[in-house]
C-alpha cells in the first residue's frame, strides 16, 4: 500500500503522544523528534508536528474538516481499517460515497480528523 502525499503541520502540546500515535498506530516512521517539532512520514506522506506558534493564541488543537490521505485501492483502505479500527477514535467506518471514494475517518490523539480513501471500484481517483 502506498500513501500518495500530504504535508500538514499539526500543532500539539502532546509531542510524545502524537509521535507515538503516528508511528505506533499508523505505521509512520519518525524522521526527527524534539520537544518542539517532529516529522513523521510513510511512503510519500509527511506530517509535521509542532508546538503551538508563539505568535498565535493556543487554546488546544483546532481544525475544521479532515485531512484526506489517499491510498491506491479500496482493498488497501479496508486493510488499513482492519489494522487500526480498534486502536483509534472512529469518525466513520469504511463506506462508498457518491463522489466515488471508498474511505473511513478517524481522529488522531490530538483530535485532528484523518480520512483514508481510494477510488470506489470502477471510479476515478477522488483526490
Amino acid at each position: 500500500m502506498t500513501f500518495k502525499g500530504l504535508t500538514p503541520i499539526f500543532w500539539t502540546d502532546r509531542m510524545d503522544a502524537s509521535v507515538q500515535f503516528y508511528t505506533g498506530v499508523l505505521g509512520f516512521e519518525c524522521l526527527m523528534q524534539s520537544p518542539g517539532f517532529s516529522t513523521v512520514h510513510r511512503d510519500n506522506c509527511r506530517i509535521m508536528l509542532s508546538s503551538p506558534n508563539a505568535h498565535a493564541p493556543w487554546t488546544g488543537p483546532a481544525f475544521t474538516g479532515q485531512v484526506y490521505i489517499g491510498l491506491e485501492t479500496a482493498a488497501q483502505v479496508d486493510a488499513l481499517w482492519e489494522a487500526v479500527k480498534d486502536r483509534v477514535e472512529v469518525i466513520y467506518a469504511p463506506d462508498d460515497f457518491d463522489y466515488g471514494a471508498h474511505e473511513f475517518g478517524i481522529r488522531d490523539v490530538n483530535g485532528y480528523g484523518l480520512s483514508f480513501g481510494a477510488p470506489s471500484v470502477g471510479t476515478a481517483d477522488p483526490a
